[in-house]
C-alpha cells in the first residue's frame, strides 16, 4: 500500500514539473498576438476578410514536444472574398493577379526550383497553392512563412497558413511548366499526361517512377495506360487500392513485353475511396503515360 502511494505521489510530482516547465497562458498570448500581427499583413482582394482564424501554439523543448522535434506555431485563417467563387483557374488567376498587385507573388516548387506562378500556370490547371513572397523573391516577413492554398480538396475554398518562423532564402529558377508537370502537382488522375519517362519527356523523368498515390473518383473500375519501350525489354505496372496487401496485390500488376511501339494496357481496380496507388518499374528507354480512368 505505501508503495502504491509513494507511485502515485511520484506520479502527481512529474506532472506538476511538465507543468511547470511548460509554457505559461501569458507567453502563449503573447505568441498568438505576435501570430496574428504577422497574418495581419497578408495581403488581400478588395473587400475580402479573413474568417475562422485556428491557432496552434506549436510546441518547443522536451516538455512540450515529448521526443518530437520542435513545432513553430501556426495561424490559418480562410478567405471571404464578399463575392460568389468561379471556377479553379479564374480563381487561381484573380489571386495571381492581386498579388502582383500588391507586391507579391505566389510561388510553387518543382524537383526543388522555385518557380513563379502565372496566369498560364493556372489556365493549363495549377492547383492554385504556392509560398507568397515578394516580387523581388524575398520572404512574406522576415518572421514567417505564408502559404496560399485556393483548394480543399476539389472544391475551391482559398485559405492562408502562417508558420511562424524565419523562412529559409529560396534561389527563384525559370521553370515552365508542362500539362505533364501540372498533372504530377495536382495528383489527380482526370486527364492524359507522361506517368514516367527516362529519358525525361514533358518534364516527366524516371525520378519519378516510384509509386505513389493519386485522387481518382471513387466509382472508377479501371486505369488505362499507354506504355512505349524499346525491345528486348518490359515494364512492370501495379495499379490497385492503397491499402490492398498480400495475395490481392497481382490482380493489380501487370508486365507489358516492350515492342517499340506504344502498348494500350487497362488495369482492373477495385477502390475503397478516392486514392488509387500506381508504381511504374522498368529499364530505359521507356515512357508510361496514363491515357484515363474508366
Amino acid at each position: 500500500m505505501a508503495g502504491g502511494l509513494r507511485a502515485f505521489a511520484l506520479v502527481v510530482a512529474l506532472l506538476a514539473t511538465v507543468t511547470a516547465c511548460g509554457r505559461s497562458s501569458e507567453e502563449i498570448a503573447r505568441l498568438r498576438q505576435a501570430v496574428e500581427a504577422e497574418m495581419a499583413n497578408a495581403p488581400l482582394p478588395p473587400g475580402a476578410q479573413l474568417l475562422h482564424g485556428r491557432f496552434d501554439k506549436g510546441c518547443r523543448d522536451f516538455w512540450e514536444c515529448a521526443d518530437g522535434p520542435d513545432r513553430p506555431a501556426v495561424y490559418e485563417a480562410d478567405l471571404y472574398l464578399g463575392r460568389p467563387l468561379s471556377g479553379p483557374a479564374s480563381m487561381c488567376a484573380y489571386f495571381v493577379t492581386m498579388l502582383r498587385q500588391a507586391g507579391f507573388q505566389l510561388f510553387g516548387k518543382w524537383d526543388n526550383a522555385w518557380f513563379a506562378i502565372n496566369a498560364g500556370d493556372c489556365a493549363a490547371g495549377h492547383p492554385g497553392n504556392g509560398v507568397v513572397m515578394r516580387n523581388n523573391g524575398s520572404p512574406f516577413s522576415d518572421k514567417a512563412t505564408l502559404e496560399f492554398t485556393l483548394l480543399d480538396g476539389g472544391r475551391v475554398a482559398p485559405r492562408y497558413e502562417l508558420t511562424y518562423r524565419r523562412p529559409v532564402e529560396v534561389e527563384r529558377s525559370d521553370v515552365r511548366l508542362t500539362r505533364s508537370m501540372i498533372a504530377h502537382l495536382r495528383n489527380e488522375l482526370d486527364r492524359e499526361f507522361v506517368l514516367a519517362a527516362d529519358p525525361v519527356t514533358d518534364g516527366i523523368a524516371s525520378s519519378r517512377t516510384t509509386g505513389r498515390q493519386w485522387t481518382v473518383d471513387p466509382s472508377t473500375t479501371s486505369l488505362r495506360f499507354e506504355v512505349t519501350c524499346d525491345q528486348q525489354r518490359e515494364v512492370e505496372l501495379t495499379a490497385r487500392d492503397p491499402v490492398i496487401t498480400g495475395q490481392d496485390i497481382r490482380t493489380g500488376q501487370r508486365t507489358v513485353p516492350c515492342t517499340g511501339a506504344a502498348t494500350v494496357i487497362d488495369i482492373p481496380v477495385s477502390l475503397k475511396g478516392d486514392k488509387a496507388f500506381v508504381a511504374v518499374s522498368a529499364d530505359q528507354p521507356y515512357l508510361v503515360r496514363f491515357v484515363s480512368a474508366g
